[in-house]
């Protein structure tokens, strides 16, 4: 079909109004959703970490199944066989329908200094038949905890070793921040925590951590990296990938703090993504609106700068977990019991 001037200029101009908005984005939703099992797929699951063993996703619910009576009662996490996440990915199923549920056992016996600051679970890691959990705590307290246990897959319980944790520093304060983040370096054969705020001039800090939890934590430093790290895993060959968020309550938190103070400027240059919506709009990160979610990668633990991997559309999802999976990552994200949001498992292939 022949358009004349005329025609041709609508045309074009119609079809830059349906692409700007798109190529303007911060970050695009380009990951397919995985329904969970209708049982676990609500709001109030908190889900805050996962991790991948044995052919099996193991699901981690912040406050286990209740989280008013915190560590003495009832603790359940949940887990999925991996064939059926790859059916769903391929198109084969359209939802989850079947999982498993491991009850936690001994949590009542830790000591009432653990309680006392408990503010739920942020991030596991299943090892053979070891798991390890780290607990956030309340912000008045300068520690969190990291507990280990023993996976019995077939009663499906984990038992926890309630006398012995290892308690991790805070540094610096900054408002609900803690050690959400946590992954195993097989070469070093250590587990690797990093603290959630990551903003300081010579970077953040972290910890090597050895697996019978008998030794002090190594303190080591990470690159700088504005806004949360929520968590890690890294690969066989000690690349570490990691849930680079921004939620829009962060401002005064991570970016108008102590140590940093009005970032815009230096974040056009960290984060291209955002120039072009902090040009037109200098106030952009303060916005109710505003959100911002990415994959970042450190090449290995001692390394100088994060890389981008890809962006994602961060919109009623607070991302919190993630395992690298077939070639990408899943993840999963904490509700916080808001209607507002929603608990979602994701996945999406690395560019």
């Amino acid at each position: 079909m022949l358009m004349n001037r005329g025609s041709l200029l609508l045309f074009w101009s119609a079809l830059a109004a349906f692409l700007l908005p798109a190529l303007s984005s911060p970050a695009q939703k380009n990951y397919k959703v995985i329904p969970l099992p209708q049982a676990i797929n609500s709001i109030n699951e908190e889900f805050s970490g996962m991790s991948l063993y044995d052919n099996r996703l193991y699901l981690l619910p912040q406050y286990g199944s209740h989280k008013e009576s915190k560590l003495d009662s009832a603790f359940n996490i949940y887990s999925l066989h991996t064939d059926s996440v790859s059916r769903v990915i391929d198109g084969k199923d359209t939802a989850l329908t079947a999982f498993k549920t491991i009850k936690v056992r001994n949590l009542n016996q830790l000591p009432d200094s653990v309680k006392a600051y408990y503010e739920g679970f942020e991030a596991i890691i299943v090892l053979k038949d070891q798991v390890f959990l780290s607990i956030e705590t309340n912000d008045n307290y300068d520690y969190c905890f990291l507990l280990k246990g023993k996976l019995d897959k077939k009663t499906a319980q984990i038992f926890i070793d309630p006398t012995h944790f290892i308690s991790i520093k805070r540094y610096p304060y900054i408002k609900n921040a803690g050690f959400e983040s946590l992954t195993y370096l097989p070469a070093q054969n250590k587990l690797l925590t990093i603290y959630e705020f990551n903003g300081m001039e010579n970077g953040g800090r972290a910890y090597l951590i050895d697996t019978a939890l008998k030794k002090e934590p190594e303190r080591i430093s990470v690159p700088f990296l504005p806004f949360r790290i929520t968590d890690i895993q890294a690969t066989h060959k000690g690349q570490i990938y990691g849930i680079n968020y921004y939620w829009n309550g962060d401002y005064d938190a991570y970016l108008d703090n102590n140590i940093l103070r009005h970032e815009e400027g230096h974040l056009k240059e960290l984060v291209p993504d955002l120039r072009d919506s902090l040009n037109q709009n200098p106030d952009y990160l303060k916005e109710k609106t505003t959100y911002y979610a990415r994959i970042v990668m450190l090449a290995n633990y001692k390394a100088t700068s994060w890389k981008p991997v890809t962006s994602f559309d961060p919109k009623k999802n607070n991302w919190e977990g993630i395992s690298l999976f077939r070639k990408g990552a899943l993840t999963i994200t904490d509700a916080n019991r808001s209607k507002k949001q929603l608990t979602t498992l994701a996945y999406f292939d690395f560019p």
